[in-house]
C-alpha cells in the first residue's frame, strides 16, 4: 500500500474502523496485516507510523542520519498533525506527465565524505500493535475480525460509566409508598380469591343419619358399656325433657355398631341376644305425665325364641335392670302421719265422760280410714295394655316397675309403666302409617 495514502497518527478506534472498512471492501487478511504493520503503538494507546516512531527513539542519531541521507525526504509536520480521514479504497495512481528535460549543465562533482557505518540496530523496546495483533491470533486461533471486536468491547468497558442523576428523597418516598400499596392490594386480592375458592370447595362433612323406628324430638350420643353406659343413660334422664317428648339415645354409629341394649352387657339369655337386630332397634327417654323413664324398642328375628328367653329372664330381670328401672321410694312418711293421728284422737275424749261413747266413734272411724293398701308379692303378671298382651312387674304396693310386650311379631318393647308403653306404641303406629 503506498505510504502517501497512510494517515500518520491514528487512535485505536480509528484503526479498527479502517480494518473493518478493508474487510468489507473484500481485502485479504495478508494485505490487512501489511497495512497494520506500518503502524506502531505508543504509550498513550494511539498508533503512529513506524518511521515516526523510529525517528523519535533514535533522537540525535536520527538527525545525523538525516544529514547523511539527504535523498530521503523528511516527514512534513503538517502530515503528522493532519486530521484523520477514513482510509479510501485503493485507487490506481495516475502519475503526472513528466516535465520536459532540463538543459544539461556541467556540474562539478564533489566527493562525498565517507559515510560512517551505522551501529548495529538494537531491538526497539517499543511493542507494536502488529505484534499484539499477531500474537492474539496465534494464541486464540481466532480471525482478525474476532480479535478486533474483543478489543473494542474491552475499550468500551474501560470507559467511565455515565453519571446517573440522584433521585430526591421525596421521589423515593413516593415510589416506596406506591410499591407498598400495590403489594398490599395484591396480597388482599390473593387472600380474597383463596377465601372464595375455599368457600366454593369446602369439604362437606356428612353427619351420619341415626335411624330410629319412631319419631323423636331430641337426639343424644352416649358412650361406654356396662355400668358406664347405665350411668350415661341416668345422666340423660336427669336432663329435662318436654312433656310427651322422646329423646333418642345412640352410640358412635348406630347403623353398624351393636345397639345400646346389647352394650348394657346385662346377663340376658343368649337366645334373646342372638335374635336381636341392630336395624330397627333403639333406646331412648320418654316423658309421660311429668315422669322421665328409659325404654327400649328391640327388633327381633324370632318371636318364639325371644319370648321364651324373656320368660326365662323374668326371675332376675328386675334386679339386672335396677340401674335403669329403680324401685320407687317407700311411703313411710305417710303411714307414720296416719298412725299419729289415730292414737292422739281418743285422748281428747277423756275430758268429758258423758261424751266418751260419742268421741270413741270418730276415733274408730279415723283408724279405719288409714288402713294400709293391699300388699302384693313383687312378680311379673299378665295384663293387657292398649289391646296388647304384656308382662308387668309390680312392687308390693302394686306400682309398675317394668313391663315388656310385643307390638308385632318382630318388635319387642321394654318400658317403665303402661303410660310409657302406650306412648311408644302410638309412635310406632304413626311411623308405620307414614312409611
Amino acid at each position: 500500500m503506498p505510504m502517501n495514502n497512510l494517515t500518520p497518527r491514528l487512535t485505536s478506534i480509528q484503526i479498527r474502523e479502517n480494518i473493518d472498512a478493508l474487510q468489507k471492501g473484500g481485502m485479504s487478511n495478508d494485505k490487512i496485516q501489511a497495512y497494520v504493520n506500518n503502524y506502531t503503538k505508543t504509550s498513550d494507546g494511539n498508533y503512529i507510523l513506524k518511521s515516526m516512531a523510529q525517528a523519535r527513539s533514535q533522537g540525535t542519531a536520527a538527525s545525523s542520519a538525516k544529514q547523511n541521507n539527504a535523498n530521503i525526504p523528511a516527514v512534513d509536520p503538517r502530515i503528522i498533525n493532519a486530521p484523520y480521514s477514513p482510509l479510501p479504497r485503493e485507487v490506481p495512481v495516475i502519475s503526472p506527465p513528466a516535465p520536459p528535460p532540463a538543459p544539461v549543465t556541467q556540474q562539478v562533482v564533489t566527493p562525498l565524505p565517507p559515510v560512517a557505518e551505522r551501529p548495529s540496530e538494537v531491538p526497539s523496546p517499543i511493542h507494536t500493535y502488529s505484534e499484539d495483533f499477531s500474537d492474539r491470533i496465534k494464541t486464540e486461533h481466532a480471525s482478525t475480525a474476532t480479535v478486533l471486536a474483543a478489543e473494542q468491547d474491552a475499550a468500551r468497558r474501560s470507559e467511565p460509566a455515565p453519571s446517573v442523576p440522584s433521585e430526591s428523597p421525596k421521589s423515593r418516598i413516593l415510589f416506596v409508598t406506591v410499591g407498598v400499596v400495590l403489594i398490599a392490594l395484591s396480597v388482599g386480592g390473593i387472600y380474597y380469591a383463596y377465601a372464595r375458592y375455599i368457600a366454593s370447595h369446602a369439604v362437606v362433612t356428612l353427619v351420619p343419619t341415626i335411624s330410629a323406628p319412631i319419631f323423636t324430638e331430641e337426639q343424644e350420643r352416649v358412650t361406654g358399656q356396662g355400668a358406664v353406659l347405665i350411668q350415661a343413660i341416668g345422666q340423660s334422664m336427669s336432663r329435662s325433657l318436654s312433656a310427651g317428648a322422646v329423646r333418642l339415645l345412640y352410640t358412635d354409629t348406630a347403623s353398624t355398631s351393636p345397639s345400646v341394649f346389647s352394650n348394657l352387657q346385662s346377663p340376658a339369655p343368649s337366645v334373646l341376644l342372638r335374635n336381636l337386630r341392630t336395624r330397627g332397634s333403639m333406646a331412648g327417654i320418654v316423658n309421660v305425665g311429668g315422669t322421665q323413664s328409659p325404654f327400649f324398642v328391640l327388633s327381633v328375628s324370632s318371636y318364639n325364641d325371644t319370648y321364651a328367653g324373656m320368660l326365662w329372664w323374668e326371675s332376675t330381670m328386675a334386679n339386672d335392670l335396677r340401674g335403669l328401672f329403680p324401685p320407687y321410694p317407700s311411703p313411710t312418711s305417710a303411714l307414720s302421719t296416719a298412725t299419729t293421728t289415730a292414737t292422739t284422737t281418743p285422748l281428747a275424749t277423756t275430758t268429758v265422760k258423758t261424751k266418751k261413747a260419742a268421741a270413741a266413734t270418730p276415733a274408730r272411724a279415723q283408724t279405719t280410714a288409714v288402713k294400709p293398701p293391699p300388699v302384693f308379692v313383687p312378680a311379673f303378671r299378665d295384663e293387657i295394655v292398649a289391646n296388647h298382651d304384656v308382662r308387668v312387674y309390680r312392687d308390693a304396693l302394686g306400682r309398675s316397675l317394668l313391663l315388656y310386650g310385643y307390638w308385632n311379631q318382630t318388635t319387642l318393647v321394654i318400658a317403665r309403666d303402661p303410660e310409657a308403653f302406650i306412648e311408644i306404641l302410638g309412635r310406632l303406629a304413626n311411623s308405620r302409617t307414614e312409611s
